[in-house]
């Protein structure tokens, strides 16, 4: 098993998560599906994230499995159609992160 792969994912997700998601397109994308930009938001910051586990793992399975399933989780972090109101979605930031690395595991996983 390569665990260089797999901590290469991860710190992938970090840097897709965190350095390259500006702020605006953080505060968008809660209003997914509500709003267009916000829509956009939350696709171009998951697209993000299956470009970088795409480029990572030379899979493009692996990149659109990130993509998608990134954009889920987010959407059920962040929607306000969800929070109704409330300070967080469904979950907060530790299962949010949690629920992100087990589909990055997974994938590595499934391609080593």
């Amino acid at each position: 098993m390569n665990m260089q792969l797999l901590l290469m994912m991860w710190a992938g997700h970090y840097l897709s998560d965190y350095a390259l998601q500006p702020a605006y397109m953080a505060e968008q994308k809660a209003y997914a599906l509500k709003t267009s930009e916000g829509t956009h938001a939350l696709t171009a910051h998951a697209s993000i994230h299956g470009l970088a586990a795409g480029v990572i793992t030379g899979s493009f399975a692996a990149g659109l499995a990130v993509g998608v399933s990134h954009w889920v989780i987010d959407f059920g972090k962040a929607s306000v159609l969800i929070k109704r109101n409330k300070r967080q979605g469904l979950y907060g930031i530790n299962i949010d992160q949690l629920l992100h690395f087990v589909v990055i595991l997974t994938v590595w996983l499934i391609i080593t």
